[in-house]
C-alpha cells in the first residue's frame, strides 16, 4: 500500500507539473524569425484555417518604418502577400480594400495556386479550392466567413483575443500599431456568426530567396556532374 500510494502521489505531481508547463507555454514577437518589411515598428498576424491540417495557425511578422503612417490590417496582409510566394488572399470584389474573401497558404510547397470561387451575392458558388489537398485554402462570404481578431496585449503571453466580426470593412479600417497582434480565423457558423480564437501559432517554413534556389540548383548540377565524370572515368579504366 505504501508503494502504491507513493506511486500515485508521484503520478499526480507529474500531471500537475506537466499541466503547469503546458499552461506556461508562450509565444512572443521575438520568437518570429521571418519578417516582411523593414523598420522599427513590428506586429504579428496569426491566420487560422481551422481545416484539420497541421500546422494550422500560422504567424507572420510584419515591420514598417516609424516615420510612416500606421498601416491597416489589409495593408499588412498585402505586404505579406507580395513578399511571401506561399501566401495569398483575395478580397470581396465589392469591398476590395477592406475585406477578406479567401486566404491561401502553400503548405505542401508544391507551388500550386488556388482556384478562387465567387461570392454568392455576385452570382457564383463559393466553391474555390486548393490544387493540392494538403494546402490551406478557405473562402466564404455566405457559406462561411473570415473572422478578424485583435490582440489585447499578447494573446499568447497573458493577453487575450477580441473578436472584431464582421470584417466587411474591419481590415481596411483597423490600423496596426507597434507590438500589436491581429488574427484571422475561418468559421462556418453562419447562424451565430462566431469564430474560434486563433490557436497557438507556428511559424511557417521560410521560403528560399530566388538566388538561393538558383545556387542550390547549380550545386546539385555540379554534384551530379562530378559523380557522372567519376563513373565515366571508372568505366574507362576497366
Amino acid at each position: 500500500m505504501v508503494k502504491r500510494n507513493s506511486f500515485t502521489g508521484v503520478l499526480a505531481a507529474a500531471v500537475l507539473f506537466g499541466g503547469a508547463i503546458a499552461h506556461a507555454q508562450t509565444f512572443t514577437l521575438s520568437d518570429i524569425q521571418n519578417w516582411v518589411g523593414t523598420g522599427a515598428n513590428q506586429a504579428a498576424l496569426v491566420v487560422a484555417w481551422n481545416d484539420g491540417k497541421t500546422p494550422d495557425s500560422l504567424v507572420f511578422g510584419y515591420r514598417w518604418s516609424a516615420a510612416d503612417a500606421d498601416p491597416t490590417v489589409f495593408g499588412m496582409m498585402q505586404a505579406i502577400d507580395e513578399a511571401n510566394p506561399r501566401f495569398s488572399f483575395t478580397a470581396h470584389p465589392s469591398f476590395f480594400s477592406g475585406s477578406v474573401f479567401s486566404v491561401f497558404y502553400d503548405l505542401t510547397g508544391n507551388g500550386g495556386a488556388p482556384v478562387v470561387g465567387i461570392p454568392q451575392d455576385l452570382g457564383g458558388p463559393e466553391n474555390g479550392h486548393a490544387l493540392f489537398p494538403g494546402d490551406h485554402y478557405r473562402e466564404g462570404w455566405f457559406t462561411g466567413f473570415w473572422g478578424e481578431f485583435t490582440g489585447f496585449g499578447n494573446p499568447y503571453n497573458e493577453g487575450s483575443w477580441t473578436s472584431d466580426y464582421p470584417t466587411v470593412q474591419g481590415v481596411g479600417v483597423d490600423t496596426v500599431s507597434n507590438n500589436s497582434w491581429f488574427g484571422l480565423s475561418f468559421s462556418s457558423d453562419v447562424i451565430n456568426f462566431t469564430a474560434p480564437n486563433p490557436g497557438f501559432p507556428t511559424e511557417p517554413t521560410a521560403t528560399p530567396e530566388p538566388s538561393s534556389v538558383c545556387l542550390l540548383a547549380l550545386g546539385a548540377l555540379g554534384l551530379f556532374g562530378r559523380r557522372t565524370r567519376r563513373k565515366f572515368h571508372g568505366q574507362s579504366r576497366v
